[in-house]
């Protein structure tokens, strides 16, 4: 006997049943099913005018990790962004201080400037700034601290030069 033409008829029954459910019960089934949650990774991407080598005051980012070998992606400081270029200080020696040492300078010295430019003393502003520095790794070729300033409750629009907040 050719295979699948003699079938018991409990096996017929439960052909058909699945049939049945195939043909009718797809979408009773996936609404039981929980819907797959939204993506995590969902971002708006603002327009990037240029790639730099070297951050420069004035310059404004979205994002303090998204240098690429080529240097950081600069927006446009009138858009959203989360971070504005306000100080660059020189660290000086021949021999890289060693990362306690080069912490501490961009600690002071980026506090230091901050109420300068913010036109607010740091510690009454809602304010906050964060800093990049060079490490052993670097050394021979960035020998400067970054200080950032940022909004902590988001992105912001336009220069904080003097934003008094």
């Amino acid at each position: 006997m050719p295979a699948g033409r003699h079938r018991p008829a409990a096996a017929r029954i439960g052909a058909l049943i699945g049939a049945a459910l195939t043909l009718t019960g797809c979408s009773a089934v996936a609404d039981l099913l929980p819907a797959a949650p939204p993506s995590a990774t969902t971002t708006t991407q603002r327009a990037v005018t240029r790639i730099a080598p070297r951050l420069a005051v004035a310059d404004c980012l979205d994002d303090l990790d998204a240098a690429s070998p080529a240097g950081f992606p600069i927006v446009p400081c009138g858009a959203p962004h989360g971070y504005e270029v306000y100080a660059i200080i020189p660290v000086p020696g021949d021999d890289y201080p060693g990362d306690d040492a080069v912490t501490a300078a961009a600690e002071s010295g980026c506090a230091t400037r901050f109420d300068a430019f913010a036109g607010i003393a740091y510690r009454g502003s809602t304010l906050d700034f964060a800093y990049l520095t060079p490490t052993d790794a670097t050394w021979a070729d960035d020998r400067v601290v970054t200080c950032v300033i940022y909004d902590p409750a988001g992105a912001v629009a336009g220069t904080l030069t003097d934003a008094a907040r």
